[in-house]
């Protein structure tokens, strides 16, 4: 099987798995190793990262051994093939083909979770394992173990995005119908929601915040957009006539080409240069869509 193969949830190698021993080849770990990590205590690193909008977020970074591990179930999990409203975590998709998926319509809602991991519990993470994959209790009370910290799923943790996902895939899935039933657009960005259409009626708004409510998640009121024809959505600009970078990127590709202008550092030149080239890369292909 190739590594980058996509299958349905029931083909996922977590399906009906029942067995310690299977779950450790699966993880290419031992029983112990696994059972050790599940249940032993600081393996976290806790510190605060400053967001965009001047707060903070509590990042809990897992010790290496534990980290190996998570990498190994988000690339598993991450073959499960996602929805087509869904674009983070999806290899693949980025927050240009979010923005795109909504382009041909009119009106736009913009809806964020607010603290979205540190309210996606271990219950849930149970009831993904239990109900979902079908595991066996010694197996799903294991994967609790290796990916939530403190009753919840950890900022910081390489398999939290794709489990924020799949453990709320019923709440998503919910959702989904609403925004169907509407003849609009839904597109999930982790945490970012946006529906598009020629009209949005607000009952079907409501509705999706009562579902968030119903899931123990809040959207954000200060956060929450309405647009007409023109709307920003995960950093791009979507007008009538196409995508578009937003002004402050703009201003930050100027500013750093006057910064490389101006140095006489070599050292200075090449981490410049490199900044130039990933901000230019970003343009490129928000603009590439317009094609």
């Amino acid at each position: 099987m190739k590594h980058n193969k996509q299958y349905a949830e029931h083909n996922s190698p977590f399906f009906r798995l029942r067995s310690r021993k299977k779950l450790a080849e699966l993880l290419f770990s031992k029983i112990r190793t696994l059972e050790n990590l599940a249940r032993e205590e600081n393996l976290y690193h806790q510190f605060q990262k400053a967001k965009k909008d001047g707060d903070s977020r509590l990042i809990s970074a897992p010790r290496e051994d534990l980290k190996r591990v998570q990498k190994r179930i988000a690339t598993l999990l991450q073959r499960i093939a996602p929805p087509e409203y869904l674009y983070a975590p999806v290899r693949g998709r980025s927050y240009v083909d979010n923005a795109n998926a909504h382009r041909r319509n009119k009106c736009f809602r913009l809806l964020d979770i607010e603290e979205f991991f540190p309210n996606c519990t271990a219950n849930k993470v149970i009831w993904f394992f239990r109900k979902r994959m079908e595991c066996s209790r010694d197996v799903s009370a294991i994967m609790r173990g290796l990916v939530t910290h403190n009753g919840s799923l950890p900022q910081g943790s390489p398999c939290s995005p794709i489990l924020a996902y799949l453990s709320y895939v019923d709440m998503w899935e919910e959702i989904d119908q609403i925004v169907k039933e509407i003849h609009c657009t839904l597109s999930v960005y982790a945490d970012d929601i946006t529906i598009s259409g020629d009209f949005i009626p607000e009952r079907a708004i409501w509705e999706i915040k009562k579902v968030l409510r119903k899931n123990g998640h809040l959207y954000s009121v200060h956060k929450e957009r309405r647009k007409l024809r023109i709307a920003e959505i995960t950093g791009v600009i979507l007008r009538p006539d196409g995508l578009h970078a937003p002004n402050r990127q703009h201003k930050k590709l100027h500013d750093l080409r006057l910064l490389l202008s101006k140095t006489n550092s070599v050292e200075e030149k090449v981490r410049l240069g490199a900044q130039l080239i990933g901000r230019q890369s970003q343009f490129e292909q928000i603009f590439s869509r317009n094609s």
